[in-house]
């Protein structure tokens, strides 16, 4: 019997764990000249107009590319901390950085999911000192918001060449902890990446 519990517990937990994952790769792609010629030094550029959301992204791509021996640079240190940069300016920081490649990650498409939840009409009993009356309460249809889903793209180019090495999207559900829906997101893509041997 307690084996009989410990499985049931295992198998609770990875669907608790399974129905917490707020990312997933949806589709991957590695150009064949690239695979197992990883790049020496790649600058990491997050797309977005949200100073801390960007550099946290930079920052832990950058320190996932050092752990695996290679040499990350975050593009904020470079091209500094502004919204949209030119792509004359981006050019001109990756020549300064010296870097080889070039992951670039962009938000495509942010959609919310809603529905319409139908009016109905209700039967209320009244009890107590007008036991016995009914009336009925009708609701009108109500539109409600589900939580938001975002399809992001990760390219890594060859800096020299422009050629593009490796292409992934990943679809992300709404969830109230940034940091470890960003963590868990920045996993999925290096792991990718690492597993198509382009890094």
């Amino acid at each position: 019997m307690n084996r009989a519990v410990m499985r049931c517990l295992a198998i609770l937990t990875l669907a608790v764990l399974a129905g917490c994952a707020t990312s997933r790769l949806v589709t991957q792609q590695s150009n064949p000249d690239y695979v197992g010629k990883s790049f020496k030094t790649v600058m990491v550029v997050g797309v977005t107009s949200d100073e801390i959301v960007r550099r946290t992204f930079e920052d832990r791509v950058t320190a996932l590319l050092n752990k695996r021996g290679l040499k990350g640079v975050p593009a904020y240190s470079v091209v500094g901390s502004r919204g949209k940069v030119e792509e004359v300016d981006l050019r001109e920081a990756i020549a300064r950085s010296g870097a080889e490649g070039v992951l670039i990650t962009r938000v495509t498409r942010v959609d919310r999911e809603s529905g319409t939840v139908p009016g109905a009409t209700v039967g209320v009993g009244l009890y107590g000192y007008y036991g016995g009356v009914w009336q009925t309460v009708t609701t009108a249809p109500q539109q409600i918001s589900g939580p938001s889903w975002t399809l992001s793209e990760t390219r890594l180019f060859d800096a020299r060449t422009g050629a593009l090495a490796w292409t992934g999207i990943v679809d992300t559900r709404e969830n109230d902890d940034l940091g470890a829906a960003l963590t868990q997101y920045v996993n999925i893509i290096f792991d990718a990446m690492v597993r198509d041997r382009v890094l």
